[in-house]
């Protein structure tokens, strides 16, 4: 048998192909961690809404903007996993309209559909889900879907109008009136002819103070003041931890959990993927948490992992 001899420019070539394999896994793999790393989670929801002269919706373009509220509205329930009354509910889509354009991403049309009365328009809609939390948690509706907040409330030289717009944003905001109650909101008048508000909320986390043109923006700063307090309170008292997760066999199986950790609302506040790693036994991913309850933390880890073979560990 004869043997050829490679030539020493290409035995070096191929030398550095070999060499330049890992490298081109490691480099590969260090875009896929930075991909999963920026990456918004979506969820595409489908929804439907009916358009028509006897309709709510009198154009396509308005059962569009419906069938988009509907998603939103149905991908928010599904976060706060909590019953609302009806009427809660209906102050929180009204919300939800309105910011439909910050949480919806994109979209694609299903079809029309000609039924009685009208045409059906079915879509599906690729929310952002952590806009859309935060968004709940701006108006309370993420910390008060299982308790409300009790508060005083003084409200003072308030029109009909104005009182019953107060008492809708009380639904939306899950926040009810109770005598004795630890937080306190005055409301009143920045002037005899009622051009603008001003309100103040006096808490045990502090006190705060807002005015506007509108007793809604006067709220809005109020409660949004009074909730990212909360918040930071809640991150603060231990609430942070480190999740590493070891064994993973691909970057997709990691980027399938992250998603997962994303949906796991009554255990998580957030999670971000910090950084993955190769080592002998697999890809080791690591995770920022912020906790809401540890126990079911737990109880939903042992679920995914332990049929995968993965191993893990929570770090404070």
């Amino acid at each position: 048998m004869a043997f050829r001899r490679v030539p020493s420019n290409a035995a070096s070539n191929a030398a550095s192909g070999a060499l330049a394999s890992p490298w081109r896994l490691l480099c590969g793999l260090a875009v896929v961690i930075a991909v999963l790393c920026q990456a918004v989670p979506g969820h595409a929801r489908r929804a439907e809404a009916v358009w028509g002269e006897g309709q709510v919706s009198k154009t396509r373009a308005q059962a569009q903007g419906e069938a988009f509220a509907n998603a939103v509205t149905d991908e928010a329930l599904d976060i706060l996993r909590a019953p609302l009354s009806e009427a809660r509910r209906a102050a929180l889509r009204e919300y939800l309209s309105s910011v439909t354009g910050e949480v919806v991403r994109g979209y694609s049309e299903l079809g029309m559909t000609p039924v009685q009365g009208g045409t059906r328009l079915a879509v599906d809609v690729d929310v952002n889900r952590d806009m859309l939390k935060e968004r709940l948690r701006q108006v309370g509706a993420y910390y008060t879907a299982e308790e409300p907040v009790a508060m005083v409330l003084q409200l003072s030289g308030a029109s009909p109008e104005v009182a019953e717009r107060v008492s809708r944003l009380q639904l939306l905001y899950g926040v009810e009136q109770r005598a004795g109650a630890s937080v306190r909101v005055a409301l009143r008048p920045q002037n005899p002819q009622s051009k603008g508000w001003y309100g103040t909320l006096d808490a045990p986390e502090g006190s705060t103070s807002a005015d506007g043109a509108s007793v809604d923006d006067v709220w809005r700063g109020l409660w949004a003041w009074y909730f990212s307090h909360r918040q930071v309170a809640g991150a603060a008292a231990g609430q942070q931890a480190v999740l590493r997760v070891s064994g993973w066999l691909t970057a997709d199986s990691v980027e399938s959990f992250d998603r997962a950790l994303h949906d796991w609302d009554r255990a998580l506040q957030s999670a971000q993927l910090q950084d993955v790693t190769m080592r002998p036994g697999g890809l080791v991913a690591t995770w920022k948490l912020v906790l809401v309850n540890r126990v079911e933390l737990d109880r939903r880890l042992d679920e995914y992992l332990a049929p995968r073979k993965l191993t893990r560990e929570v770090l404070p």
